[in-house]
Order: structure tokens, then C-alpha cells, then sequence
């Protein structure tokens, strides 16, 4: 009767030993290199930003000539990592671009 119960008890750890935990990367957002970023200037319609950059992230109701384009990445054991770009346009034509890289404490 003792047997039966030891050998249980070593499959049941050898089978829950071979478990871990997966903690997969979470990247949320547009990933803008310095190069593509580089290639927007002022004077810059709408639609060449969009061929540059892609559709941004957020594109706010009540100020519809600021183009937001952020980037979270979550890795494990690591601090999180955000960029951002914000785009500002005036008659569809790019006035100012603003860039931001900071990372934010893990946890």
C-alpha cells in the first residue's frame, strides 16, 4: 500500500516540476524607430505621415490636429519602456513634432 502512494507522489512532482511560469512580452502601441521618426518634417501632409509613421495610436475628438503615437513594452524583469511621438498639424499640413522617451518603474 505504500508503494502505490510513493510513486504518486514522485510522478506528481516530476510531472509539476517540468511547470513554469511563462511571462510573455507585452508591447502595446505604434514602435516608431529615430529613423521613421526623422523623415516627418513640418510642411508634411497628413497622408505622408500616415505612409511614414502608420495610423497613430490616438486620434483625440476634440483636438483632431494632434496625432498621439505611443509605445509600451512590458518585459519580464525589466522596467517598462515608453516612447511617444505626438504629431501637431494645422490646415492638414505638420506645424511641430514633439517626441518623448522615458521608462516607467516595474510593478
Amino acid at each position: 500500500m505504500i508503494k502505490p502512494i510513493i510513486s504518486l507522489t514522485l510522478a506528481a512532482a516530476m510531472l509539476l516540476g517540468g511547470c513554469n511560469t511563462y511571462k510573455m512580452e507585452i508591447q502595446q502601441g505604434n514602435y516608431i524607430t529615430r529613423e521613421e521618426l526623422a523623415m516627418v518634417r513640418p510642411g508634411m501632409s497628413e497622408a505622408q505621415v500616415k505612409d511614414i509613421l502608420g495610423t497613430p495610436l490616438m486620434v483625440d475628438d476634440f483636438h483632431k490636429n494632434r496625432w498621439d503615437y505611443v509605445f509600451y513594452l512590458h518585459a519580464p524583469g525589466e522596467p517598462v519602456k515608453r516612447n511617444s511621438a505626438t504629431v501637431f498639424f494645422q490646415n492638414g499640413i505638420v506645424r511641430d513634432i514633439r517626441t518623448d522617451v522615458a521608462a516607467a518603474a516595474s510593478k
